[in-house]
């Protein structure tokens, strides 16, 4: 698609999505990164789009239409816009042979910047045996829940709690979990959701790789929060709803085992005789 295409004057949030390019041809490649994306997605600087080994193919699923030259129109493999929010177009864009094509998927928001090549990060995820897991969050993130932030002592803690705004799932676990995704179009209260329904999969939240929130969440006057108010949905209704449904008065967000990296002192070398 030209950078210049009317097409992308249509671009924007729907009921609907539309699909405007596919690759042509099947890449063969393990893993797949979903991102949500308005008119300018922050710049990944470590991923190599180019490198003929890559790991991952890019869906850009757009909200808004992009700005001339957005890196993210360019370079993806496929380029979609509609949905009502993340996991309501990825519902319907996955169900179905996309997602059976992909041992996992990264599902991440636009002003998430990943401190990593996506490929290495799904590889180690898989391998692990993870089935929903997310990188930690540097320092200097804006955060809602501290249990996601970088542990330097860590490599990775299993947990029961991975949040909306950058999951990686396993194939068998999207499976099970692609049919609540339109649940909460607001996305609040999906992250308890699979807490509980998928409480029998492995969560972590992986130390050993961090990633940068670059936005402040502002649930009053922020862009996604004004647009939710003109569509009529309550982010704090839906997750009530959930927590209704699932029979909760609280959700604790928990740590059942922690992996440390390795540490060691090393001996002393004697310092020289005089």
């Amino acid at each position: 698609m030209d950078i210049e295409d009317p097409a992308l004057r249509t671009f924007g949030n729907a009921s609907t999505v539309a699909i405007h390019r596919i690759p042509d041809a099947d890449t063969a490649r393990p893993f797949l990164v979903f991102v949500r994306a308005g008119a300018a997605p922050i710049e990944q600087k470590r991923w190599n789009l180019g490198a003929p080994g890559r790991r991952f193919d890019l869906l850009a699923s757009f909200y808004a239409p992009p700005r001339p030259h957005c890196w993210l129109l360019q370079s993806a493999d496929y380029v979609t816009s509609g949905g009502l929010s993340k996991f309501h177009a990825a519902k319907l864009l996955l169900s179905g042979p996309l997602l059976e094509r992909y041992a996992g998927v990264l599902f991440l928001d636009d002003d998430v910047e990943t401190l990593f090549d996506p490929g290495v990060f799904a590889d180690f995820v898989h391998g692990q045996a993870f089935g929903l897991a997310q990188a930690s969050l540097t320092s200097d993130s804006f955060h809602s829940h501290p249990t996601t932030l970088n542990h330097p002592s860590c490599a990775w803690r299993e947990t029961n709690f991975v949040e909306v705004m950058a999951p990686f799932f396993s194939r068998e676990v999207l499976r099970a979990a692609i049919a609540d995704f339109d649940r909460s179009i607001s996305t609040w209260g999906l992250d308890i959701l699979w807490g509980v329904r998928h409480a029998a999969s492995r969560m972590a939240v992986i130390d050993l790789f961090s990633m940068r929130h670059s936005r402040p969440v502002d649930t009053r006057d922020g862009p996604f929060y004004r647009y939710l108010r003109g569509i009529g949905v309550d982010p704090a209704g839906e997750l009530l709803q959930i927590m209704d449904q699932l029979q909760l008065r609280s959700f604790e967000i928990t740590t059942s085992k922690v992996t440390f990296l390795p540490a060691r002192i090393e001996r002393p070398i004697a310092a020289p005789a005089d």
